[in-house]
């Protein structure tokens, strides 16, 4: 079973690889999904929810932190000390606390939502830690608080992404509880 469990992980993961693959290919063709500091609005965090639906929570963090790391290995820029952790460790890792939704609302559409919005909060709250580095030292000359431009930043692509994953997810969730894939 434990094998199964692995297996399924692996492709969920590489799902996510895939999906942020074309949403970076989508970007270059709408110059609006992206943005110049990294980040964009993608539907790759929709496996990681799957797999923290499915399989809980350490699963789910495990999922998020091994595609963090494939996402840097991708595309990644280390723009100062505090990107490795902050953007792709635990960025993508606290994905899978986002299972606190699950345990509070139940195995339903609304837990997954829960999940979806506590998941991409937690990730926002760690880019946000980010970009308040970042843009502390570069930040541009027109901007005078770099607390308040990195929660705009911030905000400009996950707050979408969250939206795309709830609305999608919303069309496949009973598709895939017919299917017993959430069993």
């Amino acid at each position: 079973m434990e094998t199964r469990k692995l297996t399924e992980i692996a492709i969920l993961i590489a799902l996510a690889v895939v999906l942020e693959v074309i949403f970076t290919g989508l970007g270059a063709f709408f110059p609006i999904l992206a943005l110049p500091y990294g980040g964009r609005v993608s539907l790759s965090m929709l496996p990681l929810f799957i797999i923290t639906y499915r399989h809980g929570l350490w699963k789910g963090v495990t999922g998020g932190v091994i595609y963090g790391l494939l996402n840097l290995l991708l595309d990644g820029q280390l723009w100062h000390w505090a990107s490795l952790p902050l953007d792709y460790i635990i960025a993508f890792g606290v994905i899978g606390f986002g299972y606190v939704g699950v345990v509070l609302l139940g195995k339903n559409f609304k837990g997954f939502t829960l999940m979806v919005v506590i998941g991409v909060v937690l990730r926002f709250i760690s880019h946000w830690l980010s970009g308040w580095v970042l843009f502390s030292e570069y930040m541009p000359e027109e901007f005078t608080n770099a607390k308040l431009y990195s929660l705009v930043y911030n905000a400009y692509y996950l707050l979408p992404s969250m939206v795309l994953i709830i609305v999608v997810g919303y069309f496949i969730f009973g598709r895939l509880q017919k299917a017993n894939i959430f069993e």
